[in-house]
């Protein structure tokens, strides 16, 4: 079963060339990367260190939707973030993993009906490595942070029987040493043939990038997963694959009366749930006695043990929020919950095992996260609301201000106090939180966003809504300027749109922008089986588009005059191909 689609939800990997190009094309002409708008510039040279590796900001983006595509993972790090947890493979992937689509809810707290990358495991390989290499490159030539400051985290799931197959086994190892592929050599072929684009790259630097993308992995499961197989899969990780692993945990070790209190107790009444969940799931006591183990034979081994608080929390759809009959919570709802498990997990070990987290952190408490001795720290709700990447720089700003010193141990006492603390926190509790507004009883059009007349950027022009733009994780909303900065539009780009729906939550309108604003497509394909109005190009040099308007399709000649379209269209359009041809 299916959400009602307007057009198709699978998206369409960018090659390295075009990605690159779309990168220095946009920076060159806008001074923006994907969108973004304000790049952060490392300031100095504290780091921390794990893994083997260093980072420059212990935070990034959670593996979700802002990991799944390289302009995700390059938009995320231009912005502030240097860790990056990729979005997690299984062997089920491609056309075999059937993802209801509208996917993503993140009005207030967030829901999803996602799990593991919609792409094949191929492609995420290849979109990982593409993304490693483009950091590689843009760190050093836009002078934004050390090539070596980052860290990317591999996921995989959810059996050993899945992540000890050929196909898993294969995309982990190529991930460890990435020298060998096809993908690779395709990336350092483009840049040492296109050097004289770049001013601070040379063809030494461009060899000597290393190929070790990956040291360490997360390790996610379903619910219901037993103990033996969780530990199992494990000692597989540190054992043969020699990799620095971190457990994904569920947040029913809490057990299900304190997490049904808590909620509760924050406003959070109607989310709905019963103790299937927490009966089934890995329990408190065995999840102790395996993480000791686990921490010992990774001592042993030389590596790093730790684990990933938290997974989010299954609920019933009950309003038809979303298609299916369940799904998962996360953000806002979540941070008091994961605080508190990590505190009672903290307390077992003397604050001596290793946490990474994701839940709910955001601009407003993750000082606070960090400052308990939790990190890296993954955000993905919070991105997924109005501003999108561009709060990651406000992230990376905050987090500059705390020590990075001592902070491979855990403060028990400061955690205990987080714990307390989330569950006060205005910011967090639902009866105090801001009341969602309600939609605009208006339609967007084609040609327009609307806002009010006194809203004037700084070059006095009526500034547009771009909500859209900010909350799309693949940057498939595109702002454009039409006629020499005259008039700003919103160009909607078929090919990297999953169909998500989180746009539609943020249009203050009655409209869904990914279904009605004017969309450019790739492929034929694509524009024969969507319903929205929107173009083709048939041939750039000679300025001959197909065009679906008014459910009319026409081909025509933009050289010529009397088209038979309206004029702001045939101006979108032209000033597509004159002046933003790199989205095409």
């Amino acid at each position: 079963m299916r959400g009602t689609l307007q057009m198709g939800d699978r998206m369409t990997p960018i090659p390295f060339k075009k990605i690159m190009e779309w990168v220095l094309e946009e920076n060159k002409k806008y001074g923006k990367i994907f969108g973004v708008k304000q790049f952060y510039k490392k300031q100095d040279d504290r780091v921390l260190e794990i893994f083997g590796e260093k980072i420059e900001t212990p935070f990034g983006p959670a593996a979700g939707p802002h990991t799944q595509l390289t302009q995700n993972i390059i938009a995320a790090y231009v912005s502030g973030c240097r860790f990056f947890e990729l979005k997690t493979v299984q062997t089920l992937d491609g056309e075999d993993l059937v993802v209801q689509k509208p996917c993503i809810r993140a009005e207030d707290e967030c829901y999803n009906i996602e799990w593991s990358t919609e792409l094949t495991v191929t492609q995420a390989y290849d979109e990982y490595v593409k993304a490693w290499f483009a950091l590689k490159i843009l760190s050093k030539e836009l002078k934004l942070g050390s090539p070596d400051g980052f860290i990317f985290n591999m996921s995989v799931g959810y059996d050993f029987k899945g992540i000890s197959s050929f196909k898993i086994d294969e995309f982990i190892m190529a991930l460890k040493d990435a020298s060998n592929s096809s993908i690779w050599k395709e990336c350092k072929e483009y840049i040492l043939q296109n050097i004289d684009k770049f001013e601070n790259i040379d063809s030494e630097y461009v060899k000597c990038i290393s190929p070790n993308v990956c040291r360490s992995i997360t390790l996610s499961t379903m619910h219901g997963c037993p103990s033996q197989e969780i530990k199992r899969i494990a000692t597989y990780l540190i054992n043969e694959k020699g990799l620095n692993t971190y457990v994904k945990c569920n947040p029913t070790l809490l057990g299900y009366e304190f997490v049904r209190k808590t909620l509760d107790q924050m406003g959070y009444e109607y989310v709905s749930f019963d103790d299937s969940h927490f009966k089934d799931d890995l329990q408190f006591t065995d999840a102790v006695s395996m993480f000791k183990d686990l921490q010992d034979l990774a001592k042993e081994k030389g590596l790093s043990f730790g684990v990933k608080l938290t997974n989010t929390v299954p609920v019933q759809i009950k309003n038809a929020e979303l298609p299916g009959d369940e799904m998962y919570m996360s953000g806002k709802a979540l941070y008091p919950i994961a605080i508190a498990l990590a505190y009672k997990l903290s307390k077992e070990f003397d604050g001596k095992l290793k946490i990474s987290y994701s839940g709910g952190a955001d601009i407003l408490n993750i000082a606070d996260i960090f400052e308990t001795g939790i990190w890296p720290i993954t955000i993905a709700s919070t991105l997924l609301k109005v501003g999108g990447y561009q709060k990651c720089i406000q992230i990376a700003k905050k987090l500059e201000k705390s020590e990075y010193e001592d902070k491979y141990s855990m403060d028990n006492e400061k955690l205990r106090e987080l714990k307390d603390k989330s569950v006060k926190d205005v910011n967090y509790i639902k009866s105090e939180n801001r009341i969602i507004k309600a939609k605009i009883n208006r339609k967007v059009t084609l040609t327009n966003c609307f806002s009010a007349p006194s809203a004037l950027d700084s070059n006095q022009r009526t500034r547009i809504c771009e909500n859209c733009v900010g909350v799309c994780p693949n940057r498939a909303n595109v702002t454009i300027n039409i006629k020499d900065n005259e008039k700003h539009q919103i160009i909607h780009l078929d090919k990297i749109c999953n169909e998500c729906g989180n746009c539609e939550m943020f249009c203050p309108y009655d409209s869904a922008p990914y279904k009605q604003k004017f969309t450019l497509f790739s492929t034929e394909e694509g524009f024969k089986e969507s319903q929205n109005s929107g173009f083709i190009i048939i041939n750039k040099d000679e300025k001959i588009v197909k065009i679906r308007f008014e459910g009319k399709v026409i081909e025509v000649n933009l050289k010529e005059s009397n088209l038979g379209i309206p004029k702001d269209i045939e101006n979108m359009i032209l000033s597509v191909i004159s002046n933003y041809s790199y989205i095409i």
